[in-house]
């Protein structure tokens, strides 16, 4: 298995910094830096279903009862996305709850970008050309905005800083200065990858993959159900299924490469995927 580096995960807030460090990192550090947007395309080439479902989420995000019917779905292609980017290793991944989409692992690297309000707001203003209170308004409704995605969306704070193994605050460092501590960070031998961490990884990336799959066809996406992969083995956890049913699921979950059996366990109600 080949050695990669650290993944980053950077949360940040509108008008922190973010663009000037992921331009230092790629520039300087040899990073893949990419954004949400990067994952939507990736999303949006697995089929009409998920290119409708990138499209009406945001659409969605004021309304709860749509908006809870497209979440697990979006959740599993958003997932998915990322953990075939973050495989590659040397990856640094810039949104505000991105972190939330992957399981802990040892040399995934959660860090929080924050600024004062008084710090972004002046440069709302130069890089808007507003008024300093049309520049308040942007910065608190764009704050209001993510974390009510993100509380809706995974049930968590993003302005929790224990969700999160660094927080620098943007008035202290530069860019320039955040690029190096996250560039000398990924370094510390506490978060190298190792083969349990690399293997964990990729095992979370089939079970992923298996519900992409399923969330990603008419007459399977209505299914809640669970899946582990492990040793060429992928374990579903759902509900009762007729029997044409349960040979479609099983059909379907046969058709990732990986995965050699298929063992379905019946009266389960799994939450978005067990990994």
């Amino acid at each position: 298995m080949r050695c990669v580096m650290a993944v980053v995960l950077v949360s940040r807030g509108s008008m922190s910094g973010g663009q000037k460090v992921a331009a230092c990192l790629a520039q300087h550090g040899g990073f893949t830096c990419i954004t949400r947007e990067d994952l939507v395309a990736a999303v949006n080439q697995y089929g009409d279903i998920a290119a409708r479902l990138t499209k009406e989420i945001g659409k969605a995000s004021r309304g709860y009862d749509r908006f809870t019917t497209l979440r697990r779905p979006y959740r599993i292609l958003m997932k998915k996305a990322l953990l075939e980017y973050a495989l590659k290793g040397h990856l640094a991944y810039f949104g505000y709850s991105g972190h939330l989409l992957l399981d802990k692992t040892d040399h995934l690297v959660r860090v929080r970008l924050t600024a004062p309000l008084s710090v972004r707001i002046r440069v709302t203003m130069q890089r808007l050309g507003c008024s300093e209170e049309e520049a308040h308004e942007y910065v608190r409704d764009a704050d209001e905005e993510r974390a009510r995605w993100a509380r809706f969306m995974y049930g968590a704070d993003i302005r929790d800083p224990t969700q999160y193994d660094v927080c620098l605050n943007m008035e202290r460092f530069t860019p320039e200065g955040v690029c190096l501590l996250l560039t000398d960070l990924v370094r510390h031998p506490d978060l190298q990858p190792t083969p349990e961490s690399m293997r964990k990884l990729e095992n979370s990336r089939v079970a992923t993959a298996i519900l992409a799959a399923l969330v990603s066809r008419d007459d399977t996406l209505p299914l809640e159900i669970g899946v582990t992969f492990e040793d060429g083995t992928a374990r579903l956890e759902g509900p009762y299924l007729d029997p044409a049913t349960l040979d479609l699921v099983t059909e379907v979950s046969r058709s990732i490469p990986e995965v050699e059996d298929v063992r379905y366990e019946p009266g389960y109600a799994p939450s978005f995927v067990t990994t």
